[in-house]
C-alpha cells in the first residue's frame, strides 16, 4: 500500500593556463530558467551572481554555448572544455555530508541522488524544511519520513527523473504560493503517468527546502 507524503541543469566551464603560474582560473556555473520559473521565484529571467567561493552563476532562457576566449578574465588560450555538474554536496573533514541549494532544482538534484542511495537521513536534516518535520511530527516525524520514500522510492525517482528532464523544456510549471514557497509541478502532458506530479519548496534563510512532495 502506497503511503502519501503529507497531502538544473548545471554546466561547469574552468579556464586553466597552460603555463602553470600566474593562472587565473575561473568556475562558471550555467542554469536553465524559463520564463514560467522566474516568474514563479520572482527573479529575473536572466541573472548572474558570484558565490563566496568565486564561482560565477548565470542563469538563463538560453542553452549555455561554451566559446573559446568569452571572458577577458580567464587566461587559458585553451579552456578546458570537459561539462560535469555543479558539486553541490561538499563532505567536510569529518565525513559530515553538506548540501546546499538555492533553487528547486538544486533541491530536485540532492533529493535524486539522496534517494537513489537511499540516504533518508540526510534529506530529513539538511533538505526537509523545519515545518514540514513539525507537521509530521504526529505521524511518527522520521520514522514515518523514511518508510515514505522506502515504500515509495520507485515512484518517487520517476517523478524527480522526470522532472530533472523538464525543468529545462517547459513541462515543469512553476507556482509562487506567497513570498517564500514554491511549487513546481509536471504539466497535463505528463503529471497523468506518475504517481507523484508536484513538489513544494520553501525559500529559507539558509537555502531552498522540500515541503511535501505529492
Amino acid at each position: 500500500m502506497k503511503i502519501g507524503f503529507f497531502g538544473v541543469f548545471t554546466l561547469i566551464f574552468s579556464g586553466v593556463c597552460a603555463s602553470g603560474l600566474g593562472c587565473a582560473v575561473e568556475r562558471t556555473e550555467y542554469h536553465y530558467r524559463s520564463q514560467s520559473m522566474a516568474d514563479a521565484m520572482g527573479r529575473p529571467v536572466d541573472e548572474t551572481y558570484v558565490k563566496p567561493d568565486g564561482t560565477k552563476v548565470i542563469y538563463s532562457a538560453k542553452q549555455p554555448q561554451l566559446q573559446k576566449d568569452t571572458d577577458e578574465h580567464v587566461a587559458s588560450p585553451t579552456p578546458q572544455t570537459d561539462l560535469t555538474e555543479t558539486d553541490l554536496r561538499a563532505k567536510k573533514a569529518n565525513g559530515d555530508v553538506v548540501l546546499q541549494a538555492t533553487f528547486p532544482e538544486q533541491v530536485v538534484d540532492h533529493m535524486l541522488e539522496c534517494v537513489r542511495n537511499e540516504e533518508y537521513d540526510l534529506i530529513w536534516n539538511q533538505l526537509l524544511s523545519t515545518q514540514a518535520k513539525k507537521d509530521l511530527e504526529p505521524r511518527g516525524g522520521i520514522k514515518y519520513f523514511k518508510t515514505f520514500f522506502q515504500v515509495n522510492r520507485k515512484e518517487v525517482m520517476a517523478t524527480l527523473n522526470c522532472m530533472k528532464i523538464n525543468f529545462k523544456n517547459g513541462h515543469v510549471m512553476m507556482h509562487k504560493n506567497d513570498d517564500t514557497h514554491l511549487s513546481a509541478q509536471l504539466d497535463s502532458t505528463l503529471r497523468t503517468s506518475y504517481r507523484f506530479a508536484l513538489i513544494d519548496f520553501e525559500s529559507t534563510p539558509t537555502g531552498m527546502k522540500l515541503v511535501s512532495i505529492r
